[in-house]
């Protein structure tokens, strides 16, 4: 866990804008996860039916795979939004650990300022995406293939918001920042 030592002054304007922002990561955090719990007991049922079908039955669903792979991008996309706000991402801390007060905050700081930039890529190359298969569509469910790949962006916009909390907190001093 991170806290800076020295934080700067929280006015009133700086606390508004805290607190929006942590209402828009709640909101993220709660449909991330109500997803999350929708898409895996799906994906759950569906593998089960395939195994139960091509096994026994000797049958299979010819669109099952299919939508089990879209479902896992979606899962990881999401709980990778969820780790996010928890702090459980894979970080290497040898600098970190080391660094006190100040030099921590500007340390940490701008790691999650690279992170930032990095969603916003994720963010910018995945609505681009989504745009030139606009029209494709998946070979065994028909699904328009902007519904698998809308996870890219989408995933990136909710991550996006943990790491603006994360700065905010940083240096408004609205709280810990968690390094993962």
């Amino acid at each position: 866990m991170i806290s800076p030592d020295i934080p700067a002054p929280v006015t009133r304007r700086t606390s508004l804008s805290v607190c929006w922002l942590e209402q828009i990561g709640r909101s993220c955090n709660a449909i991330a996860r109500l997803l999350l719990v929708v898409m895996s007991a799906v994906m759950a049922v569906t593998i089960l039916a395939q195994v139960f079908l091509r096994y026994v039955v000797k049958a299979s669903l010819p669109w099952s795979e299919e939508l089990a792979r879209y479902l896992m991008v979606w899962i990881g996309l999401m709980g990778a939004s969820l780790a996010m706000h928890e702090g459980r991402h894979v970080g290497v801390t040898l600098l970190t650990e080391r660094l006190r007060g100040r030099a921590k905050t500007v340390v940490t700081g701008c790691a999650l300022l690279l992170v930032l930039w990095f969603l916003w890529l994720m963010i910018s190359q995945g609505a681009a995406l989504l745009q030139n298969i606009w029209q494709q569509r998946s070979p065994a469910l028909s699904l328009p293939m902007v519904i698998p790949y809308a996870a890219i962006p989408l995933g990136a916009i909710f991550m996006t918001v943990q790491v603006l909390r994360a700065i905010c907190r940083l240096f408004l001093g609205g709280g810990e920042v968690r390094e993962g």
